[in-house]
């Protein structure tokens, strides 16, 4: 007995690799609700700058006549005249709004200056019925007026081997699209990628993410590292310190 409580006893050699533990999960699990706190903080440092973005005078058609896009235009607004380029409309497959499963369409939009900007339309539902279907979007003809904001190219899925509905030779359906590989299928000299913001009269629903930073989850997982370093400190106190004091 006595040599059991020697080998398992405070300040026996198991007694310090059982610490020696302890401080090393207690350590790993702070630094790990640290770094959730950068990254909250980091998060919503993005979040600030797109909402100041959002708060800039809207881009005209003479904003874009060099034919560069900043970084810093990146979630900003723009009111914009020209035309829209429907032969080119695509389909793209796969994308959700509302919790439902549908079509994010894409169309071409060319200033009155020249430049070609892709321009999220907006989103349909798919035929349940016919999940090939295609839902015609009607497409105003002539000098249009657009309003929307700039944003990046839709996000990546992985593509399907499916057989896509073809216009012509064009490819109506797609998985993903590229706005510089589709400005050389196209021909057109695209620039950037917009999100359109003003009436539905197409009938395309335009719900599209309003901007949250998201840090708040962050913050909740930065509290689940640093209950379990205090967890694992208060264990150890209360298994290897206090309890063996008490038998001693």
């Amino acid at each position: 007995m006595t040599s059991e409580r020697a080998n398992f006893g405070m300040f026996s050699k198991t007694w310090f690799v059982i610490l020696l533990a302890t401080l090393l999960v207690s350590g790993i699990t702070a630094k790990l609700g640290f770094w959730q706190l950068g990254r909250a903080q980091t998060k919503e440092a993005l979040n600030a700058i797109t909402v100041a973005r959002q708060l800039e005078p809207a881009l005209r058609n003479d904003d874009w006549a060099s034919g560069v896009v900043p970084e810093d235009w990146m979630q900003r607004s723009a009111d914009l005249d020209g035309q829209w380029l429907p032969q080119f409309t695509v389909y793209l497959d796969n994308r959700s709004m509302k919790s439902q499963t549908g079509f994010f369409v894409l169309t071409p939009f060319q200033l009155s200056s020249g430049p070609v900007l892709l321009v999220q339309r907006g989103w349909v539902a798919r035929d349940r019925a016919r999940s090939d279907f295609l839902p015609p979007v009607p497409t105003p003809q002539g000098k249009v007026t657009l309003q929307g904001r700039v944003v990046p190219s839709p996000s990546k899925l992985m593509e399907l081997s499916a057989p896509a509905p073809v216009q012509e030779g064009f490819n109506l359906l797609r998985q993903n699209i590229d706005l510089q590989e589709f400005g050389l299928e196209t021909k057109l000299p695209m620039l950037a990628t917009l999100q359109q913001t003003n009436d539905a009269s197409d009938g395309l629903l335009r719900e599209w993410p309003k901007s949250i930073s998201g840090a708040d989850k962050n913050r909740g997982y930065a509290f689940q590292w640093f209950a379990l370093s205090a967890l694992t400190l208060i264990l150890f106190a209360w298994f290897q310190v206090w309890k063996k004091r008490k038998h001693v």
